[in-house]
């Protein structure tokens, strides 16, 4: 069967695709502007596993190996580096040189549902830059999580197209980056990827890691995939790993459920915020 044939022959519509999203706990509000990509992975693994009708898909979900497999079809991996720059000045002109002041052994930093590690990277481009910049910085501890096993891999290789890497200063290209010999890939600095923690982790089946982070960084994945109902107790734990003082992140596009207590608001950007000091965790009703 030709791709063009299988598309017509595994057509789904919208209403087909939100009872699905209802089965898995995802949002339609989420998915609404990326569902076309998503609706043709999702009828490639229908027609590659002879599933003929969503009736006998839903069926199948009842297996946890075919469940695993389409809930990541349903990752989404839409990013860039430094994406939302405003977010990325503030990074670097205060919030990191106030934590390379305050802390004297390691900073913690968590990269929650990072896909194919754009966000990781640049993170670990900015803490790189500082080290001209400063006398002493304490370690980092860089932890990159997400919860499809080929993003994961597929960031550890660090490889990029040429378009992946559009927006970045030349300086930044020619230190941080090398082009593959055919000019189809550029690869992300050796000595810098060590920095980075890759880790499988499925945020809303698996407690988050244990410790204290910094930093977190919650952007596009948690907030914008999944159902309020779904998403507050998760946050109430993500929260929980906060370090009294530290920031949290999330997607310029995105809001924190109402009431959340102990996380502020950055002056001049509405999607960082500040943890509190004695912060305990609780979201109002």
């Amino acid at each position: 069967m030709t791709d063009s044939t299988w598309l017509i022959a595994y057509h789904m519509d919208d209403n087909s695709f939100r009872q699905l999203l209802d089965r898995l706990g995802f949002s339609w509000r989420g998915y609404a502007r990326v569902r076309k990509g998503v609706k043709k992975r999702i009828c490639r693994h229908m027609q590659e596993h002879g599933y003929h009708s969503l009736d006998d898909y839903l069926h199948a979900l009842k297996k946890p190996e075919i469940l695993k497999a389409v809930e990541c079809l349903f990752g989404v991996s839409i990013s860039h580096f430094f994406r939302d720059r405003s977010v990325w000045k503030i990074l670097e002109n205060e919030i990191l040189p106030d934590m390379i002041k305050k802390y004297d052994e390691q900073i913690n930093v968590w990269s929650a549902g990072c896909a194919l590690g754009q966000e990781a990277y640049s993170f670990a481009i900015l803490w790189d830059m500082k080290k001209g910049a400063c006398e002493r910085r304490p370690r980092l501890f860089l932890l990159a999580s997400d919860s499809n096993p080929d993003y994961i891999k597929r960031a550890k290789e660090g490889a990029y197209g040429k378009s992946s890497l559009k927006g970045l200063s030349q300086e930044i290209k020619t230190i941080y980056f090398h082009e593959s010999a055919d000019g189809s890939n550029f690869f992300f600095a050796e000595n810098v990827k060590k920095d980075v923690t890759w880790q499988v982790h499925d945020l809303m089946k698996e407690p988050p890691p244990a410790g204290k982070f910094h930093l977190i960084l919650l952007r596009n994945s948690l907030l914008t995939y999944y159902p309020e109902e779904r998403r507050r107790p998760v946050l109430l734990k993500i929260v929980d790993r906060l370090e009294d003082g530290g920031f949290l992140i999330i997607g310029c596009h995105e809001s924190l459920p109402s009431h959340i207590r102990m996380l502020s608001p950055h002056e001049s950007c509405t999607y960082l915020f500040q943890k509190a000091h004695n912060y305990i965790p609780h979201l109002s009703m």
